[in-house]
């Protein structure tokens, strides 16, 4: 049974997002979690490479490189995070 690897990549993200700020994933950390969750579908490693580009290349989660290769989220520059605590009304 194939498996949506758009689901999968939404399931990855919730993942991340769940844990920004308080834990950084490797790819590996995702594949392992992705292939146990999927285990009737026979998720393989080259399904979750795949899932993780669709994140990558919709720029909803990007590649670290600090002591390791790390998965999370984007980073807000200045201009945005201003914008989004003016927003929230954070001083």
């Amino acid at each position: 049974m194939a498996v949506d690897l758009n689901l999968v990549a939404e399931d990855m993200f919730e993942m991340v997002k769940k844990d920004h700020g308080v834990k950084k994933y490797k790819p590996s950390d995702l594949f392992k979690a992705m292939v146990k969750k999927y285990t009737s579908e026979e998720l393989s490693k080259k399904d979750c490479k795949a899932a993780i580009r669709i994140l990558i290349d919709s720029e909803r989660l990007v590649y670290t490189y600090f002591n390791g290769s790390w998965v999370e989220l984007p980073g807000m520059e200045g201009a945005a995070r201003a914008a989004e605590d003016a927003k929230n009304k954070i001083v």
